[in-house]
């Protein structure tokens, strides 16, 4: 009788025990990558920019880990390609901007994972919405094949080859759907935020992964909701200048603090990293007040230049990433995908990858600190350590003070060592 009644109340306790794990969150961390459009660090108030209120992208930096050296390419497709892939554009083989219709360049599911496809492997919800621009969807929806369980993306060509809008009347495919009537009194940007929140409310029990390559502050320069002289007309006949920038980069911090805000309401906050980023620099006409001195800094997007490449990166993971903390180390686009791997204990993919883990750092641990990160658009591509910036073409530069001229190429003759190291540093990139 003993013996029984021992062995009923061990039986009880091992059931309410699995009953009582059956309905908690995931262990492993969500993941929310916000991935923002021609947004340099002289945008953002928490990197000293001035004249741009940014209330929930501050909160993130004074609850997280601020990165002072993160870099992307000066180009959008190069940068979210090697964000996808953590593999170097020029190994991808694409080094440009899928701009045109006639294009039919595709980053190819076939030779490359994602981030997305490690990540379901290990049992991650997988969803992007945004901008794609990898591949023309009406000619390669390639968005499952990369690991996207479902999908919100602005299809920028319809099937006759028209450029649509990403604003206002939008033009969006939906989880393998063209919306346009079902959206077309809605500001494009609120569309994708509504998905996400609605993705996070479906999938909170977790893990999930959120991928959002947002549409703002991209050119066209209009009036977002709410604010002065607002029209429902399609972008192409929006009137809108540089001026419309900094309410651009307001609208979009609003619509980061409706996940983050989420996030909390839905109680997974601890559980879940936030990630806010950017492709490329701030686009060329726009000019930013920055820093102490109130320096005018002009847009550097597509130039091989610290305004072009230089991007904000800032982390937070309460419990895990100490808030209010700065790191001052090297991080690129590449690093994203083995940091992400790191995380979810997630396979690695098929292709070489470039980049190496930041986790160490997010963590506050002693990491492998990079002494250099690799840039390139087109058929330039250089190497830029703390000091330098090597050319593929030979020429060796010295880092400029942030929003100051950059320097002119040093004398072939100067500087030997440093030209041979930097050297060596292409070859071991090309031979490996």
């Amino acid at each position: 009788m003993i013996h029984y009644f021992a062995f009923a109340v061990l039986l009880n306790a091992l059931l309410a025990c699995h009953f009582c794990h059956a309905g908690e969150p995931s262990q492993k961390p969500n993941i929310v990558l916000v991935f923002t459009d021609d947004l340099g660090i002289e945008g953002l108030k928490a990197y000293g920019g001035h004249g741009v209120k940014t209330p929930h992208i501050d909160k993130l930096a004074s609850n997280g880990m601020l990165f002072t050296h993160c870099f992307a390419n000066p180009a959008c497709t190069p940068s979210r390609a090697e964000l996808l892939t953590g593999t170097y554009p020029s190994f991808i083989g694409f080094q440009h901007v899928l701009g045109k219709w006639e294009d039919k360049h595709y980053l190819d599911p076939k030779k490359f994972n994602s981030f997305a496809n490690q990540l379901k492997q290990a049992g991650y919800a997988t969803a992007v919405a945004g901008k794609w621009n990898i591949s023309w969807l009406e000619r390669n929806d390639t968005v499952k094949a990369f690991g996207f369980d479902e999908h919100c993306l602005w299809q920028m060509f319809d099937r006759d080859g028209v450029k649509r809008s990403r604003f206002y009347q939008p033009y969006f495919r939906i989880n393998g759907k063209i919306e346009e009537e079902s959206i077309a009194e809605r500001f494009g940007p609120d569309v994708l935020a509504d998905f996400m929140v609605d993705f996070m409310k479906r999938k909170k029990d977790g893990p999930f992964l959120i991928y959002y390559p947002a549409l703002l502050v991209h050119t066209p320069y209009i009036r977002v909701p709410g604010g002065p002289k607002t029209n429902a007309l399609p972008d192409h006949q929006q009137k809108g200048g540089t001026e419309c920038f900094p309410e651009m980069v307001e609208y979009l911090d609003k619509n980061v603090g409706r996940l983050v805000n989420t996030i909390d309401e839905l109680g997974i906050r601890d559980n879940t990293l936030v990630v806010f980023c950017a492709d490329n620099g701030t686009h060329k006409p726009v000019t930013s007040i920055w820093g102490e001195n109130r320096t005018k800094i002009k847009g550097g997007k597509m130039s091989m230049t610290d305004r072009g490449s230089r991007v904000p990166l800032i982390v937070s993971w309460p419990g895990k990433v100490n808030p209010g903390t700065q790191c001052d180390d090297f991080v690129e686009l590449a690093d994203f995908l083995p940091t992400f791997l790191d995380i979810a204990s997630a396979p690695k993919p098929m292709q070489r990858v470039h980049g190496q883990s930041f986790l160490p750092q997010l963590l506050g641990k002693e990491g492998n600190s990079k002494e250099w990160v690799h840039v390139e658009y087109k058929q330039n591509r250089q190497i830029r350590t703390k000091e330098w910036i090597y050319t593929n073409k030979g020429s060796l530069i010295k880092v400029n003070e942030f929003g100051r001229k950059e320097n002119l190429p040093e004398k072939q003759s100067a500087h030997k060592d440093v030209r041979k190291k930097m050297q060596q540093i292409f070859v071991q990139i090309d031979d490996e």
